[in-house]
């Protein structure tokens, strides 16, 4: 069959939106007229980000890191990295969102259930998402980091431990990281009205 909008490929932190272009089936720059933008959320809540699902286009810039030797922090210069995701994210108006949200819902409870969730409500899954992105500690001091192999990891187990989604909120630095859950709470009240109102 054709393809869905919200399974045609992942977004990404770097990449957060993609467009759907109905007509052709197939994807488009976001926001442009006539095309659904896609923003996956279902992987966020999950330890990894699978690899196939990455961007191959990263945040620009390089991952900074300060201090030296086994005393190394995430260093601030990062978060800037991150603005222009950040500035998008508060340019998107809430209210016109949810309105094309609830328009093509069908497709996205489609694309839902074809990845293995029959009895699911996608919408469900959407506001747990926002609440567990919300449950992401604030982190307003130097955050420590350890270099075990390739990767840089949290030195604190506790911020090790957090879901995909929750260390993105954590790299993007404390003002970001508030100004993308101020977001998300307006987002998420307004996607609870739209459900209130379609079980009255």
């Amino acid at each position: 069959g054709e393809p869905i909008a919200s399974t045609l490929r992942a977004s990404t932190i770097a990449q957060p939106f993609y467009g759907y272009d109905p007509r052709t089936g197939g994807e488009t720059a976001p926001f442009e007229e006539g095309a659904v933008t896609v923003m996956a959320v279902d992987n966020l809540p999950g330890a990894k980000l699978p690899r196939k699902q990455l961007s191959t286009r990263p945040v620009p810039g390089r991952f900074g890191v300060s201090g030296e030797g086994d005393t190394l922090y995430l260093s601030p210069g990062n978060f800037s990295r991150y603005t222009p995701f950040v500035q998008l994210v508060e340019s998107v108006d809430t209210e016109p969102l949810v309105s094309l949200y609830v328009e093509i819902y069908p497709l996205f409870q489609q694309a839902y259930e074809e990845l293995g969730y029959p009895s699911a409500y996608f919408n469900d899954r959407l506001i747990d998402v926002i609440d567990h992105l919300l449950d992401t500690p604030d982190i307003n001091e130097p955050v420590r980091l350890v270099r075990p192999k390739v990767l840089y990891q949290f030195a604190d187990p506790q911020l090790e431990a957090l879901s995909a989604g929750q260390k993105i909120l954590i790299r993007v630095g404390p003002d970001n990281a508030s100004r993308l859950k101020a977001k998300l709470r307006d987002l998420r009240a307004a996607l609870s009205q739209v459900s209130r109102s379609a079980r009255q």
